[in-house]
């Protein structure tokens, strides 16, 4: 979830030339015209000359014209892709393997996986959510946010963390996880099985979205099988806790409509009872589940 070590360095090797830069025409810092004389101030003051680069956005313009620094040509690409940056406050969610989630509350809710610069953003952030504001910022095809991020002491309810959860799984469904800038905001192009399945996959969801559940299966076989089969699915996962409590285990179960109708020592077995006991119009209802035996300790 963390940049090369080679593209941090050419990251904040062009970053902190354009604040250089940037402070060379507002005049903020005194002697810091240079990148280590910038560096060597306080935080506090760094960040007056990096606000007034996204309120005076076209400075990237003029340093590009300029090239102040004799940056080659694929470097100034770099920097000019930080126009399209996005300055927001987010909600910091979950740290992946490939990147961190940064939520954006706005509606419909973003979700954008950044990478993190030197310092990982699992480290400075181990407990999440958390609620910070910080500018993410184009980089080689990828996200990362621009060095400076503030954290808010506020902590979350589980109330709200579901609803986190919940803004996360709407996010991917409309857009997917966004990994690179400038983002076009086109919705994801979805079935109305990838919708079904969204709306079943949790308790929660299918509370929520019950009549919309009932608006799609209604008159359509193949949507109707794709319920009862995530439906199944979600009554295996209890029905898998409790028979192996009572010592169960290495045997094939038949769900429908939550109840298990039928059994068998092997899935051809299973198959075969079915064939016998449910009518035939509802057989590819049935959620075949194996449960395989508890693991030895």
């Amino acid at each position: 979830m963390r940049l090369s070590e080679e593209d941090v360095q050419l990251f904040y090797k062009l970053y902190s030339s354009l604040m250089v830069y940037i402070n060379s025409n507002k005049n903020i810092l005194k002697q810091a015209s240079t990148t280590d004389e910038l560096m060597s101030h306080p935080v506090e003051e760094r960040v007056k000359v990096r606000d007034q680069l996204y309120q005076h956005i076209e400075l990237i313009d003029s340093f590009l014209e300029d090239n102040p620094f004799s940056f080659s040509n694929a470097d100034l690409e770099i920097i000019q892709t930080w126009k399209y940056f996005t300055r927001d406050r987010f909600y910091l969610f979950r740290h992946l393997k490939k990147y961190s989630i940064f939520i954006n509350p706005s509606s419909p809710a973003k979700a954008y996986g950044v990478l993190s610069l030197s310092d990982s953003l699992k480290d400075l952030f181990p407990y999440l959510p958390v609620m910070v504001e910080t500018v993410l910022l184009p980089f080689k095809g990828q996200i990362v946010y621009d060095g400076y991020v503030g954290a808010y002491n506020v902590s979350f309810g589980g109330g709200i963390r579901n609803g986190f959860k919940d803004s996360y799984d709407k996010a991917k469904a409309t857009y997917g996880v966004i990994t690179s800038l400038p983002f076009e905001p086109k919705s994801k192009e979805q079935t109305d099985e990838d919708k079904l399945k969204f709306y079943l996959k949790n308790e929660r969801n299918r509370d929520y979205y019950w009549e919309e559940i009932q608006d799609l299966i209604h008159g359509n076989h193949e949507l109707t099988v794709v319920f009862h089969q995530e439906m199944g699915k979600s009554y295996a996962r209890s029905y898998g806790r409790r028979l192996r409590e009572i010592g169960l285990g290495n045997a094939w179960f038949g769900i429908l409509e939550g109840l298990i109708v039928a059994s068998g020592k092997n899935k051809a077995d299973l198959e075969q009872n079915l064939k016998a006991i449910v009518p035939s119009f509802m057989q590819e209802f049935v959620y075949l589940y194996r449960l395989k035996s508890k693991a030895k300790k």
